[in-house]
């Protein structure tokens, strides 16, 4: 390869091809394989959680979606939102979002860089691992107003005292 092909690949570089390769290297269930887009399931400690990743190359920017189905009770359902919305403020980075419709709970967050490159394959694992941390973290949070009868506050408070420290 030449300076010239090098620079082209650099700069066209795709980082969801990235993360297709882990899955792959996991054999998790690829359920999309697009050049700029792909789908797959992780195994997390409650649940399959599905990826989605888009890569935007005009933005520079990769968006990513990690859902799972989720059937709150209706008489539960302004504790439910109230506690989405203590989870929100929780978040560092990303935002969760419920499509009620469909029933299901979905977790946001885009990357940007320069170029593609800069989300390379040992951030494709961080990235994975630190979102599936997220969800299984907030798992039994959403569980327990959208089941039980806590309140949002306590149900945070009861799944702190088991979590690694997102809450």
């Amino acid at each position: 390869m030449n300076i010239q092909e090098d620079l082209k690949t650099y700069f066209e570089g795709n980082p969801v091809s990235n993360f297709k390769n882990l899955a792959k290297l996991k054999s998790w269930e690829l359920v999309n394989d697009g050049f700029d887009s792909a789908a797959f399931y992780v195994e997390g400690v409650w649940k399959n959680y599905l990826f989605s990743l888009l890569w935007l190359e005009k933005d520079q920017q990769l968006k990513l979606t990690c859902e799972y189905d989720l059937n709150p009770k209706k008489e539960n359902m302004s504790s439910f939102y109230k506690t989405l919305n203590l989870a929100n403020e929780k978040c560092s980075e990303g935002h969760f979002t419920f499509c009620e419709n469909e029933k299901i709970l979905v977790f946001h967050n885009q990357f940007k860089g320069s170029d593609a490159l800069e989300i390379e394959s040992r951030r494709t694992t961080e990235i994975i691992s630190e979102t599936t941390s997220v969800m299984d973290e907030l798992y039994p949070v959403f569980q327990l107003i959208s089941c039980g009868k806590e309140s949002p506050d306590m149900a945070l408070r009861l799944a702190s005292q088991h979590l690694s420290g997102f809450v």
